[in-house]
């Protein structure tokens, strides 16, 4: 059955009327419209990175779990980095290709839609020829330097080639030394120098976008070597050099390596077999001894501000030595056989010094007047009150020597091998040290009445001492006295109250002297000596 057009008409309208009445009966706006997203420019653009920065604004109970930032070298933008929602809407870009231009946007949405910022640029910055550091001198030596310098961007290109360019001042004829370009620190040796002369150099590195060179760096060459690394001397003098120099200027920190190589230079090897080294003086006074490195002699390391035992030891090609300024402590037999050694320069802060035996050419010990321990006085080291004499030289000649009046204390060892025939100690001496006059050349000493001991070999090995007078209050003899005093013929001792103790080695190596050397005793003493345990075993006994 056919129905008649009106009758739709009539059925439209009402539905019609019947959705605006539904209308009107709420008065809400839609609740799903979509987020405003908006993209920052670009920042902090290198070679190969950028940082990328936007924002979202989200409307009434619209929910956005999805953020990203897309990008690419093309409008389709093909990359693109997630972001946390609730977090911080960044990203930093990396391993961009330099010198390129880049698409990017914002899009935040859900897993249904995803709502698209404006597009923006950035353009990545171009490659460069590298960045060099300014050169830095680790050591030079009279005819060579050795340089360091550090490639801080290689522009980023591979570096192909790196070194140094150098020239003589006034000479047009530029020379190059190249480098093998593994890491970015480097460092190399420009030798074959010309001595007193000024010299220009600069490092330079290259890539295939171009070349770069560093600040000049200007030198003089001079006799010293100057070092800025222990253990490097070997670098600043070559093994093909190092047999060419008889003098010789140190300038920086010395370890046991340096030392040993130093050794090496001056005639003598890690086995004590002789080398063709010539060098005879060196001036140590801007260097230093610092602790590292390997044994300088075999046995011994190395210690900071410290002249080692045996450090420069039987060097018999030594003559003249000037110690580091700083150094504070000078050890026993340090310069022990240096045979050759004629003047010996202590530095201004030494606090503490021990002889050497063997220096038989040594004729001075100077010491700078600022140090505030010793004093030098006629070539002979003093305290610096002069109350204590420390080193006599072996090889200072005079027939007669008179120590100062203020002298209290005579050091171990002060003078052995000493060369003077008379010594004439000062009647205020109160002490003498260990060995004081072993091996030396006296022939008559008198030791003052302030002395109480007679310490251990103080006379051993004397071979020309004839006659001993010791002072009344000596009560003490210690062992090895006389030992090998072959020529002694008088002893005097003085003390009345009682004979001075013996030990049982005071006579050990010159139980001759029994039979040969007249032992003088004091008035109406003869008995108490004749009966003594160990006096009475001389066999000619006098009073005076």
């Amino acid at each position: 059955m056919k129905r008649h057009p009106h009758t739709y008409f009539t059925l439209h309208c009402i539905l019609s009327l019947l959705v605006f009445l539904a209308s009107c009966s709420h008065e809400e706006n839609p609740t799903n419209l979509p987020p405003v997203v908006h993209v920052e420019k670009a920042t902090n653009i290198t070679r190969t990175s950028a940082d990328l920065s936007g924002k979202i604004e989200q409307n009434r109970q619209n929910s956005v779990n999805r953020i990203q930032f897309r990008y690419g070298t093309g409008s389709d933008m093909q990359q693109y980095i997630s972001i946390t929602p609730g977090q911080e809407i960044s990203a930093h870009l990396t391993d961009l290709q330099p010198g390129t231009l880049y698409y990017y946007c914002l899009e935040a949405g859900n897993k249904y839609s995803m709502i698209q910022s404006e597009v923006m640029t950035f353009e990545t910055q171009p490659n460069t020829p590298p960045t060099i550091s300014p050169v830095s001198m680790l050591n030079q030596g009279p005819v060579s330097i050795t340089l360091e310098y550090e490639i801080l961007n290689n522009g980023g290109e591979d570096i192909l080639s790196t070194g140094f360019y150098y020239h003589k001042q006034g000479d047009a004829n530029e020379q190059k030394i190249e480098l093998n370009p593994q890491g970015n620190r480097l460092k190399g040796r420009i030798y074959g120098l010309q001595m007193d002369a000024d010299y220009h150099i600069q490092a330079y590195a290259a890539n295939s976008i171009g070349e770069t060179r560093s600040e000049a760096y200007l030198f003089h060459t001079e006799e010293a070597v100057v070092l800025t690394q222990a253990g490097t001397l070997s670098e600043a003098i070559s093994q093909e050099e190092k047999y060419l120099f008889a003098n010789l200027n140190m300038v920086g920190p010395l370890n046991g390596t340096d030392i040993r190589y130093l050794r090496d230079m001056m005639g003598i090897d890690i086995n004590g077999d002789q080398t063709p080294g010539i060098l005879e003086n060196i001036n140590l006074n801007d260097a230093s001894i610092v602790s590292g490195g390997i044994s300088y002699d075999g046995n011994r390391y190395t210690t900071d501000n410290t002249i080692s035992q045996g450090m420069f030891s039987n060097c018999k090609k030594l003559k003249k030595l000037t110690v580091p300024a700083n150094t504070e402590i000078i050890e026993e037999n340090a310069f022990e056989n240096c045979s050759g050694l004629t003047q010996l320069h202590i530095s201004p802060a030494a606090r503490q010094i021990s002889p050497s035996e063997g220096c038989t050419s040594l004729t001075e010990i100077t010491v700078p007047a600022g140090n505030p321990c010793f004093t030098n006085s006629d070539g002979v080291l003093y305290n610096k009150d002069i109350t204590s004499v420390y080193w006599f030289p072996e090889n200072k000649t005079t027939q007669e020597f008179q120590l100062p009046a203020s002298v209290t204390t005579i050091e171990a060892y002060a003078f052995r091998h000493c060369r003077a025939a008379t010594i004439l100690l000062s009647p205020a001496t109160t002490s003498i040290g260990r060995a004081a006059f072993t091996a030396s050349s006296i022939q008559t000493i008198t030791i003052p009445d302030k002395v109480e001991i007679i310490p251990e070999g103080c006379f051993q090995q004397c071979s020309q001492l004839t006659s001993v007078t010791l002072g009344s209050n000596i009560n003490y003899i210690s062992a090895y006295c006389f030992d090998q005093c072959l020529a002694l013929n008088h002893l005097y001792i003085k003390a009345t109250e009682f004979p001075p103790v013996c030990v049982a080695e005071t006579f050990s190596g010159a139980e001759h002297l029994f039979e040969t050397c007249t032992l003088h005793v004091p008035a109406n003493h003869k008995g108490i000596y004749s009966t003594h345990k160990t006096w009475g075993k001389f066999k000619h006994i006098v009073e005076e």
